[in-house]
């Protein structure tokens, strides 16, 4: 456990030693509990800031609360946790007074020293949203459930209103039950709700698979015997009525589908559709597939690699590579088809440009059932652009059933060259009755 900024005084300098003197006082009484001495006002500022970036250099020493408080204020300062801070500042209606070209770290520990509970929120908010690891569940009949024009449920579907208590903690119970018979802990289960970009999204916290560890202090060694917290995220999406599932285990995506099925939706097989890809819009619509229009925070997509399978029968495929394969195919010395013709396009990787970013992110889409992002990629920005251009759905290539899975579509995520989860096989979760 390490600070990455707090250890650092240029940081603690753009923080400024008023505000740094508040956001540690506010910690005095258990900074005296543990004998841990703040640096004496009258030192220079060169002096005051090592001081102060050593206590951070052995966070062991620190109160609970305040190691908390400060990896918080860490991850929150940057321009995306500004952004967020500061929106959530206006509407909460917070009177803080900005400098003119405030620090990042600044508008943290000013949203901290006003309203801890504001920073703690947003700090989850931002956590949850970086996840990019999800299984997909869609429902057997999907209808757009925001309520609303231009949504336009169907008559025995209402609106979907996010659970309130009794619900929440029905949902609880199911999963204590589940965690206790394997051997997750007795009444760990905690569930909080986001509404964020539209959708709900659901942290759940719960214990791992019991753990020991060595200790070491003044040369003694003793083991530690505990049980560490986990969490896991599940995403409802009103306007595809389909669940997202950020997991470790099958089995506890399986949980989490049937529990969340028949506590949102009143059936454990409502979220039973697995999800599939389909790059067939690369053929049918070209380069127009990489349209970002509408999509306000997509400014460019570009196509980078493709590869096709030939099913020849001896597992032939051909990959073309190129920093723009629309623009090499066109600008070549004979028109030629940017996707090679014959065989099924099963792979695809695109670079991602957001907003005003230089920089791009990959994306890469395998069918039938794979989606790669690149680390700091909006996942919500990119799920909209692949349904709008058709790469989610039941088109012909690449939406095949998944053999052994009952006949439902399976489905197969990965980040980096790691596989992190696979669908496609009957789970083994069971719900309490």
């Amino acid at each position: 456990m390490k600070f990455k900024r707090f250890t650092k005084p240029k940081f603690l300098k753009q923080v400024g030693r008023e505000l740094l003197g508040q956001l540690f006082g506010r910690f005095s009484e258990e900074l005296a509990m543990r004998k841990v001495t703040l640096p004496a006002a009258e030192l220079d500022d060169e002096a005051y800031f090592k001081a102060l970036s050593g206590l951070a250099l052995a966070p062991d020493g620190l109160p609970d609360r305040l190691i908390e408080t400060l990896f918080a204020i860490e991850e929150m300062a940057n321009e995306e946790g500004q952004e967020r801070l500061e929106a959530a500042a206006s509407q909460a209606g917070l009177a803080l007074k900005w400098d003119e070209m405030p620090s990042h770290g600044d508008i943290a520990v000013q949203v901290f020293l006003a309203k801890p509970e504001l920073l703690a929120e947003k700090h989850n908010e931002q956590r949850l949203i970086r996840l990019a690891t999800f299984e997909y569940f869609g429902s057997r009949r999907p209808v757009d459930r925001r309520g609303g024009p231009p949504a336009s449920p169907a008559p025995d579907r209402p609106p979907f209103a996010a659970p309130d208590q009794p619900v929440l903690e029905l949902l609880v119970a199911d999963l204590d039950a589940w965690f206790k018979e394997h051997n997750r802990g007795e009444q760990t289960a905690s569930v909080e709700v986001f509404a964020m970009d539209g959708e709900f999204w659901f942290l759940v916290r719960h214990g791992d698979t019991f753990a020991r560890t060595a200790k070491v202090e003044k040369k003694k060694t003793e083991m530690l015997h505990f049980r560490p917290a986990k969490d896991d995220v599940v995403v409802y999406s009103p306007e595809r009525d389909e669940l997202r599932i950020h997991a470790g285990t099958k089995g506890e995506k399986e949980l989490y589908r049937r529990a969340f099925g028949r506590r949102l939706m009143g059936d454990d097989g409502h979220f039973s559709e697995r999800m599939a890809y389909t790059l067939q819009p690369l053929r049918t619509k070209g380069a127009d597939a990489l349209d970002t229009a509408g999509i306000a925070g997509l400014t460019r997509i570009v196509l980078r690699e493709c590869e096709v399978a030939l099913d020849s029968g001896h597992g032939e495929v051909l990959i073309r590579k190129a920093d723009d394969l629309f623009a090499a195919a066109a600008d070549g010395p004979t028109r030629r088809e940017a996707i090679p013709t014959g065989g099924r396009v099963v792979r695809a990787a695109f670079e991602v440009y957001f907003g005003s970013s230089r920089k791009p992110r990959t994306v890469q889409v395998r069918t039938p059932n794979t989606l790669r992002l690149g680390r700091h990629c909006d996942a919500h920005l990119v799920h909209q652009w692949l349904a709008a251009q058709e790469f989610r759905g039941n088109a012909e290539d690449g939406s095949k059933r998944v053999e052994g899975d009952g006949g439902r579509r399976g489905w197969r995520l990965m980040m980096g060259e790691r596989v992190i989860s696979e669908a496609g096989t009957r789970g083994g979760a069971r719900l309490p009755a």
